[in-house]
């Protein structure tokens, strides 16, 4: 499997049924992208300027499909979810930024659905990268 790759349309219609639930001040455009070697089953980055400009997007949404099998629905919407909450836009100017996670930030996320439920499912992300490392290191043993 190539490293980048085209998003199955199921994978984008999830991210947007949860991100179309949180309320945002302005609207986002985004790019999405398959990443088969990206460690985390979703990661959300700016794209610079200069090529926002030109793709008419501000964010790039890059998710891996293979990970993403591994889990069941309730712990990908965390994930998803949490991804999500890092976004912070300033009403006044439009900007976008990427916030760091703390206990404050992903309170709601936590009143939600429970500690248990975003620990299992950033336990089972963790667990899921270790597994798929393991799997490449022993495909390089002879």
């Amino acid at each position: 499997m190539d490293k980048f790759y085209e998003l199955d349309k199921d994978s984008i219609d999830q991210f947007y049924d949860i991100f179309n639930k949180k309320s945002f001040p302005v609207n986002v455009g985004f790019k999405f992208g398959g990443n088969s070697k990206q460690k985390k089953i979703i990661t959300i980055t700016k794209i610079p300027e200069q090529y926002a400009f030109f793709l008419q997007k501000e964010l790039l949404v890059q998710i891996n499909e293979e990970l993403m099998e591994k889990f069941d629905d309730k712990a990908r919407d965390i994930l998803i979810e949490q991804e999500i909450d890092k976004l912070s836009i300033n009403i006044q100017t439009g900007k976008i930024k990427m916030i760091k996670p703390d206990l404050t930030t992903f309170a709601a996320l936590i009143d939600k659905h429970g500690i248990a439920e975003v620990s299992r499912a950033n336990q089972v992300e963790i667990l899921s990268v270790s597994q798929k490392e393991d799997q490449e290191t022993d495909e390089f043993i002879v």
